[in-house]
């Protein structure tokens, strides 16, 4: 068994809002990570080129093999982190949140007043060869959701990029990194051929190829903690180790959106 880091992005910005400023990467030190990829041999790979892997209808890998994904939309993910990523010659997932997207010209808008892609930035990013993945329609914790919300999540999202992208759509990311067994089952049958969760261990190749770990950077996170997500030393690699852990922590989710979805009907 291999290991290899996935890298997790959100938005590359000085000036994210405070909900997001935490998720933040300036254009300075995400170009000094694409360089240093560049630089040291690593082979960037979408989501889906890794997936003969981790279906085992193959066993071959680069020889310094990373992936760099990016969740949500942000449109500075176009204004900022793709050119970076075209000079070093990465190539990336982008995992989208539809009901995030603008229409037309028009820049969309998460909860917390980010500019979000367009759906036409959306088709331009997956014409210049990015691989678009779905976020899901309204970024919500999946495994808290009744079935028939959480399927249409899932279906919606993966419908709604296809049809103003104009290309097929193979795999998912969890919002907040979190689903179970029944969520995992629907984004199969949805079509998708992957998912990513987020776990902050090292992904390898014998990973579950619909909860693939990821290593989450965020605003604090120095050089020395970046080259260690790279290397993998002293982290863990993924597996079923801490389900127990999940699976408590979602009971107790659950409850807590029960009673959001209660107080919003009853308007206490």
């Amino acid at each position: 068994m291999r290991a290899l880091p996935v890298l997790l992005y959100h938005s590359i910005s000085e000036a994210a809002s405070s909900g997001v400023a935490r998720f933040a990467i300036t254009p300075k030190v995400f170009d000094g990570h694409m360089r240093h990829l560049a630089e040291e041999g690593y082979s960037s790979m979408t989501v889906t080129q890794l997936l003969p892997v981790l279906e085992g209808r193959s066993d071959v890998l680069p020889e310094r093999p990373v992936l760099v994904t990016f969740d949500d939309g942000f449109r500075d993910f176009l204004t900022n982190a793709l050119p970076v990523m075209q000079r070093h010659g990465i190539v990336s997932t982008l995992y989208a949140t539809t009901g995030f997207m603008g229409d037309g010209e028009a820049p969309g808008s998460n909860r917390s007043g980010d500019e979000m892609l367009s759906w036409r930035e959306l088709a331009e990013v997956a014409r210049q060869g990015v691989e678009v993945g779905g976020h899901t329609h309204s970024h919500p914790m999946l495994d808290t959701l009744p079935h028939a919300a959480a399927r249409d999540e899932i279906v919606r999202c993966k419908e709604l990029i296809e049809q103003h992208t104009e290309a097929a759509v193979a795999s998912f990311a969890y919002p907040h990194g979190y689903s179970s067994a029944w969520i995992r089952r629907v984004v199969a049958e949805a079509g998708y051929t992957s998912a990513c969760a987020v776990k902050n261990a090292m992904s390898h190749t014998g990973d579950d190829r619909f909860a693939i770990a990821r290593l989450m950077l965020e605003a604090t996170h120095t050089r020395d903690d970046f080259l260690g997500m790279l290397s993998g030393e002293g982290l863990p690699v993924a597996g079923s180790r801490d389900r127990w852990k999940t699976r408590g922590w979602r009971i107790a989710r659950r409850g807590l959106a029960a009673g959001h979805r209660l107080r919003a009907r009853t308007g206490r």
